[in-house]
């Protein structure tokens, strides 16, 4: 007998330990409205009431409608498990009110490429580029051309329009905020020209651990050598609060500049960590979609901030 369940009610044991009061939360958040839901969901695939695998879903920046899929073992019949437990999710959350589902893996693992294209339906619709920094000498960091202003909640909407503008116009639809989604925990910076009076680059410091942070960005394309200023900025920054941390930086090839970005890094020579697909669905873009015609064993685990 093959059933799903959400972890909570069962006793499997992933690699999180998994406290009596850490269960009592998790189950109040199961009960929980997709908006209200304040921690990540795990689902158990059960064959026989054996596990076989597991899949975690995660709100992107704290979207009320768009998801990540963050973790996926599994065990055995790998393509079955994975293609239940997925469909299962994402029905589950469509009902509930959520339109877009995503996941990102290395560019290496072809095994997921399949399960996610061909057996899901999944489509590739972005890459994303890993680089650590890790050769900032603090006498040059202190050189700094200008300073980042920390966010304020009343330049919400400003800074919204600012991230989604920068935003390749075809992935748009899938990858931009709400203004909601930058009150999300995360320390965020803003950089502003000379005047005062126009957003050039938001930056914002993202992190599970308070040991591995990742700089999520966008920057005027303009201004593009200005992130090695920035990368600077923040590196002060935390090494005022960490004796110990690791910093990196994101680049997402769905924004327009990504490419030159990309060079800058290369140049400057920060260190490359990794390539990774962004495969996706977006129920919301079928739909409209669809109007016109009408009238062996896998462990996933993404360590990153979704």
């Amino acid at each position: 007998m093959f059933e799903i369940k959400n972890i909570v009610f069962t006793n499997y044991k992933s690699d999180e330990k998994q406290a009596f009061l850490k269960a009592f939360v998790r189950f109040f958040n199961y009960l929980f409205p997709l908006r209200l839901k304040f921690l990540n969901e795990s689902f158990v695939a059960l064959k026989d009431s054996k596990p076989t695998g597991l899949i975690t879903f995660d709100k992107d920046s704290k979207s009320f409608s768009r998801f990540k899929i963050t973790k996926l073992i599994l065990e055995d019949e790998a393509i079955f498990t994975a293609s239940r437990l997925v469909k299962y999710v994402t029905t589950r959350y469509r009902a509930m009110g959520a339109q877009s589902f995503y996941v990102v893996f290395d560019e290496t693992r072809s095994d997921l490429a399949g399960i996610f294209k061909d057996e899901l339906n999944f489509r590739n619709c972005g890459s994303e580029y890993l680089y650590k920094i890790s050769n900032i000498q603090e006498k040059n960091a202190t050189k700094c051309s200008f300073f980042l202003k920390p966010y304020k909640k009343e330049e919400g909407r400003t800074v919204c329009n600012f991230y989604n503008e920068n935003i390749n116009s075809y992935n748009r639809v899938l990858f931009s905020r709400e203004i909601y989604q930058f009150s999300n925990g995360f320390e965020k910076f803003v950089f502003y020209n000379e005047k005062q009076d126009k957003i050039l680059g938001y930056f914002e410091i993202a992190t599970k651990n308070n040991i591995d942070f990742y700089i999520n960005f966008s920057i005027d394309a303009a201004y593009n050598i200005y992130i090695i200023d920035a990368i600077k900025f923040i590196y002060l920054k935390l090494k005022q609060k960490y004796k110990k941390f690791n910093l990196y930086i994101k680049v997402k090839d769905y924004f327009m500049n990504s490419k030159e970005i990309l060079t800058i890094l290369k140049e400057n020579n920060f260190e490359f960590v990794s390539k990774s697909h962004i495969f996706a669905k977006d129920y919301l873009r079928e739909i409209k979609d669809m109007s016109l015609f009408k009238n062996t064993k896998i462990i996933f685990n993404d360590p990153t901030t979704a």
